[in-house]
């Protein structure tokens, strides 16, 4: 028997596609990739840039077929969802469909609190709560002075309203009101403006 050696090209060449075949088939099996850890993710659908994906078990799937939910909406791979009773409407970018069939935020209601908390540490750069203190000394004497003109304020205020009430029952006598009256009001209305 003769063996007549195949050309390395040939041979390159069918290597090639092998690494093809099996790069493309092992694409179609994998998650695709995003910047949160599986994790951080609630379980549901979300819809980004136009594309749905799918949120299983902590790990975010294109959505290639229908997902029905638990109040019987469905959600298409084309984003499209459909309610029991037949209703259509496009799941907007930056939305999402929890377990229960409910529209949400997805950054709100999609990531796990551990992960909200864990995001907003690397925005801020601060770990855990932030807490002030203010010194009690400064804190209460600022206070005093608020309510000083609080009571001065509320004082004028009572002042005004016993003068309208007189000026109303003069009105309301037929009689007219004594001019100091009104100079007394107009005085009280000016001190009483911001």
């Amino acid at each position: 028997m003769l063996r007549t050696p195949l050309p390395v090209s040939v041979l390159l060449l069918s290597g090639l596609f092998a690494c093809a075949a099996f790069s493309s088939a092992h694409a179609q099996t994998q998650p695709t990739a995003t910047a949160q850890p599986a994790a951080q993710l609630k379980d549901g659908a979300f819809r980004r840039e136009g594309k749905t994906f799918r949120l299983q078990a902590g790990q975010v799937f294109t959505l290639t077929a229908p997902v029905r939910f638990a109040n019987g909406l469905t959600l298409r791979p084309d984003g499209i969802m459909v309610s029991k009773n037949g209703n259509r409407q496009l799941l907007e970018n930056g939305k999402a469909i929890n377990m229960q069939g409910d529209v949400v935020l997805y950054r709100d209601d999609m990531m796990t609190p551990e992960a909200i908390t864990r995001h907003d540490e690397q925005t801020t750069g601060a770990a855990g709560t932030t807490t002030i203190t203010i010194p009690a000394a400064v804190n209460l004497s600022a206070l005093s002075a608020e309510l000083q003109r609080t009571a001065q304020r509320f004082e004028q205020l009572r002042q005004l309203s016993q003068l309208l009430n007189q000026r109303t029952s003069a009105a309301a006598a037929g009689t007219t009101p004594p001019p100091a009256l009104e100079s007394q009001i107009r005085e009280l209305s000016q001190q009483l403006r911001p």
